[in-house]
């Protein structure tokens, strides 16, 4: 396992640590323009596929107060910093973590209005296999957005071109009126692919 993977891509040890408070405080320009593009409403039920270090949870869950946010995440060190991040919530049970699998999605069918990774398809196994499994948690119209901020991409058209695929991921997954939005920041432009069920 390579250091860059151990700090990101299946975080663990200090290298996920680190990398964890790199991507929370690198994130935040991302995560407020994403919650932009949601249209979240005050009691909406939102489930977060890869939720890393827990600072979008926490920024949708701020935007929902009637509502419940829910996370899965592969990485039991991600868990235990979202867990922290998030430990009021928590408590007060507005928002639920799990460790589990975008590919085995340990919820029941038609439960959220909003379905949603950041950073994380890139990672799975089998991509179409986990946006199906979103699309079998969402409710009848509910909302589905991935986003992806591509640091591999050295150009904005690259950015584009990602998210071009995964519109096609969406759209093989069974979802409607999908569209893609792009915005160009620091330090890696953004690209995200939103469809409704």
């Amino acid at each position: 396992m390579t250091l860059l993977d151990a700090a990101f891509a299946h975080p663990q040890g200090l290298a996920g640590r680190l990398g964890a408070m790199i991507m929370a405080y690198m994130t935040r320009q991302r995560n407020l323009w994403t919650t932009s593009l949601l249209d979240l409403r005050p009691n909406d039920h939102i489930l977060e596929v890869g939720f890393g270090p827990g600072a979008l949870i926490r920024e949708m869950a701020a935007r929902v107060p009637e509502g419940f946010v829910a996370g899965v995440d592969a990485s039991s060190l991600m868990v235990k910093q979202a867990t922290r991040r998030n430990k009021k919530a928590i408590q007060s049970k507005h928002v639920a973590l799990k460790e589990g699998s975008a590919l085995t999605l340990p919820f029941e069918d038609n439960q959220f209005d909003v379905a949603l990774s950041a950073n994380s398809i890139q990672i799975w196994p089998d991509q179409l296999t986990g946006v199906k499994e979103m699309y079998r948690v969402l409710k009848r119209g509910g909302r589905v957005a991935l986003i992806l901020q591509p640091v591999w991409a050295k150009t904005d058209q690259e950015v584009k071109d990602i998210g071009a695929g995964l519109l096609s991921t969406l759209k093989h997954a069974g979802f409607q009126q999908t569209r893609l939005e792009f915005k160009s920041m620091k330090p890696v432009s953004t690209v995200c692919a939103l469809g409704i069920k």
